[in-house]
Parts: C-alpha cells; structure tokens; sequence
C-alpha cells in the first residue's frame, strides 16, 4: 500500500510540473509580433520613439520585419486637426481592418500617444485570439498523459472493497482538473472582443467640400494686367480634390495715340483637378469663357465678343485658420490657346501674347 500511493504521488507531481512547463511554452508563444510601416510627416516623432511608445505598453518588443502580419500608421495634418490611421494587412498585401483617430490638436506627440495606446491594445487582443488556436492541440497533448496514472492506483492497490477504493479517485482527480483550466486561460472572451474590432469601416474618410471667393491679377490677359473676381466650389479627399470656379474682370483699355481706346473685360469659367501633399498642392487648369470688347473716345463706337480659351498649371498653399476657414494662395502658368486680337478703325490696338499668368488669394470654408 505504501507504494502504491508513493507512485500515485509522484505520478501526479510530474503531470503538475508537465503541465506548468506546457502554461510557460504557451505564454512565451503569445507574444504576437508584426512588421511596421510608419508615416509620421514633417513635425511629428519618428518611428523609433512610436516604437519606444508601443514596447512600454506592452512590456516587449512586438516589431519584426518578417513577421507576417503588417500595419501601417499614418498621420496626416488636415485644418485645426490632425489624423491618424491605423491599416492592418495580412502576409500577402490584403486588406484585413483600419481604424481612424482625428484629434483636434496641433501637437503631432498627443496623436502618437493614441495611436500607440490603440496599436498595443489591438495587438494584446489579436494575441489572445490566436491563443485559443494552440489551445486544443495543447489540450489534446496534455489530456491523455494524466489518465494512466489514475487507473493504476484506484483499482490495483484496494481490489478489495469496490466503495473505498472509488473515493481515493476523486482527490486524484481533482489536481488533473485544477491544471486543466489552465491550458484555455479564460480567452475566448477576448476572441469575442477582436472581432467587432477587426471589421472596421472598410474605407478611408468621405470627402470634403469647401466653398471660397477671391481676387487675383492676370497678366498677358489684356495691354495690362487684369483684375479678376472669382467664387469657387470644391471637392477634396486625403490627397486629391477637385475645383470649379466663375470669374470676372474689371474692364481694362488699350489706347492708341490719338486717346482713342478698345476696352475688354473677361467672363470665364475655370476648371482644376488637384495633387496635395500636406499643405501644397499642383494642378492641372483650364479656363474657357469670352472677351467682351467696345470701341470707346471713338465717332461710332461698336462692340464684339471674343472666345478665350487657356490651359496651364497651378502651385498653391494651403493656410489654415480659425475654425474651419482657410487661406488659399496659388500662382498660374497659362497657355492662351485662342489668341485674340482687339482692333481700332481696322488697326489691331492690342493681341494676346502666347503665356498668360495669375497671381490669386482665396479665403474659404470646408466642411471638416
């Protein structure tokens, strides 16, 4: 009888110990791992000290260039806020879930802080909910080992007496269910908890309108240059928008000699399509509308209208200010593709030269 319960004994403390040493093995395989791609811009902490921010949540290094799992953080200023993105993408390049933080704030660090928060939040869950993966397998390998060692000592040592040697089973079975649970370790609430997380909206911010009016000076437009007026309407989104405007010129002269004149005034439509980094922007232009001119200080004064078409190219920048509104400075390069000419008594008064250029402010509103 000694003996047989000396075995018993030590068969159990060796599952106990199996079993501890298969919690430590999972424990360190939890620790999830995955390659970052990250872009601060101009201001903002560099990755190194995102990196620093994401090992002090989470009390280990979870960055590998070769892991399979990728996330790109972003960080894009944007008008009196900025905004910050979080985009998960598996071992081939797909798409897998994305999250947007926009903090009203200028100070990039207050924004890196969050998304570092929300980055190690994202990868302690998507650790857990891989856990569970490993968790019948361990299960299976660690189930079988303690069932021998609990029918040798409850039927061969007490054949006896059937009702006392059924008793001795349960003490022995009680170790092997208290070392049970501690292979599934209460996650499968966290696997609940990732998946509303995962699913994110499936794509980036809508676009933006915004609404402005502004003044500009046009040269090579007339003898001149030319004072213009103008309303716009536009449709931006992170990196391209677009723009629709009218405008309108004072009435400029040409003269001759004799104080005899031709005055014009431009009425014109404009059309933009925009690439923005940051606050700049490049665009392609076109402008398309007619030339109003009549004769003036002259016997029988007539008038005619003109077509003008231009294409060119625009630089700007963008100034944020109070609130929603913003200040838009930009200069245009134009190519006069109808050249017109004004003429006074069947003598040309002024022609347009080949180039034309604008310089312009705008002040508008956008929605966000």
């Amino acid at each position: 009888m000694l003996n047989g319960r000396a075995c018993t004994l030590v068969c159990a403390c060796a599952v106990y110990v199996a079993t501890l040493a298969l919690g430590a093995g999972r424990a360190q395989a939890a620790l999830f791992t995955v390659s970052l791609d990250y872009d601060g811009g101009p201001g903002c902490p560099d990755v190194q000290d995102f990196e620093a921010a994401v090992r002090a949540r989470l009390g280990y290094d979870p960055f590998a260039p070769a892991a399979p799992d990728h996330v790109l953080v972003r960080i894009t200023p944007g008008i009196g806020v900025m905004d910050g993105r979080l985009e998960w993408r598996d071992s081939t390049g797909k798409w897998v879930g994305d999250q947007t933080l926009p903090v009203a704030t200028k100070d990039c660090r207050h924004l890196v802080r969050a998304l570092a928060a929300a980055l190690a939040v994202q990868i302690q869950l998507l650790a857990a909910a891989r856990e569970p993966d490993d968790g019948p397998a361990a299960a299976k390998n660690a189930g079988p080992p303690p069932e021998p060692p609990t029918p040798q000592p409850a039927t061969r040592p007490v054949p006896r007496s059937v009702p006392q040697s059924e008793p001795p089973s349960p003490p022995q079975s009680r170790p092997q269910s208290t070392i049970a649970p501690i292979t599934p370790t209460t996650t499968p609430a966290a696997t609940v908890e990732t998946t509303p997380s995962a699913p994110s909206p499936p794509s980036g911010p809508g676009p933006v309108w915004a609404l402005g009016a502004g003044t500009s000076v046009g040269f090579g437009m007339s003898s001149s240059p030319v004072l213009l007026g103008r309303v716009l309407g536009s449709l931006g989104w992170e990196h391209v928008s677009v723009e629709l405007a009218a405008e309108a010129s004072l009435p400029t002269t040409s003269r001759r000699s004799d104080g005899a004149g031709v005055a014009q005034q431009h009425l014109l439509a404009s059309a933009a399509a925009c690439g923005k980094l940051t606050r700049w922007k490049v665009c392609l232009l076109a402008n398309a509308g007619e030339v109003r001119m009549r004769g003036e200080d002259i016997d029988r004064p007539t008038s005619a209208v003109m077509s003008l078409v231009q294409a060119g190219a625009r630089l700007g920048i963008v100034q944020p200010l109070t609130g929603r509104f913003f200040l838009d400075a930009h200069a245009d390069g134009l190519v006069n593709v109808i050249r017109g000419t004004g003429e006074l008594d069947y003598i040309a008064v002024w022609t347009a030269p080949p180039l034309a250029a604008v310089l312009g402010v705008d002040v508008g509103f956008r929605s966000r």
